[in-house]
């Protein structure tokens, strides 16, 4: 059992309002016993548009609950039970967040078996786009190294880099660069992937909302 599971299940209890001493949190063994969490088709998801949050087990759960972490929690959602999917849409800054699925007894529908690794939720679309490009070339030779480029005249604290919808690591702050836009450079290596491109910027005290992506690059490997 991880300590921090517990803290996170017994404070997504408190946020919810419930009374503490009707819950029996009791982990399982392993972490093949947690319940899984998803989003679909994407966790990066632009302003305004559909994502399916999906929850399951091979572990026949009575019931799964679907909690967000921190901030404003999202009634609709929040410590009800759910048939393994739950759909936000249209999706809004306030949906942005850390989300985790908690699996509850069959027999005992107060006691949580299991919470789910967390997945983060990235609203997209909030400022206006950066531009991306590639500073050796439009054509990367199997076995070389690429750098790209993301600039902005906006003044992000950070950028992030996402390959066909993925993010790619956890992002670069953003330097001034001398003929004062921002960019941040990210250096592919070393194994260059083959993909469509894009780039994000955001803000320190916002790290989850996103500005719309930059234009997509298609980077082919020869």
């Amino acid at each position: 059992m991880e300590l921090n599971e517990e803290k996170i299940g017994v404070s997504a209890l408190r946020d919810e309002g419930a009374s503490l001493n009707i819950f029996s949190v009791h982990f399982s063994a392993g972490s093949h016993n947690k319940p899984s969490l998803s989003a679909w088709p994407s966790h990066i998801v632009p302003l305004g548009q559909r994502v399916e949050l999906q929850c399951d087990s091979h572990i026949n759960y009575y019931t799964f609950k679907l909690y967000k972490e921190h901030g404003n929690p999202i009634p609709q959602i929040q410590g009800r039970p759910l048939q393994k999917k739950f759909a936000l849409n249209p999706v809004t800054s306030a949906h942005a967040g850390t989300y985790r699925c908690h699996g509850f007894d069959s027999h005992y529908p107060f006691k949580i078996l299991a919470i789910s690794d967390p997945v983060e939720i990235i609203i997209s679309g909030l400022y206006k786009k950066p531009s991306l490009s590639a500073l050796m070339g439009p054509v990367v030779m199997s076995g070389e190294n690429m750098t790209l480029s993301c600039v902005s005249a906006l003044q992000f604290d950070m950028f992030h880099l996402s390959r066909e919808g993925v993010p790619k690591g956890h992002g670069l702050p953003s330097v001034l660069s001398h003929n004062g836009t921002f960019q941040a450079n990210f250096h592919l290596d070393p194994v260059v992937q083959a993909g469509n491109y894009r780039c994000y910027g955001s803000f320190r005290n916002s790290s989850q909302l996103w500005s719309t992506p930059s234009d997509s690059l298609y980077l082919p490997v020869i």
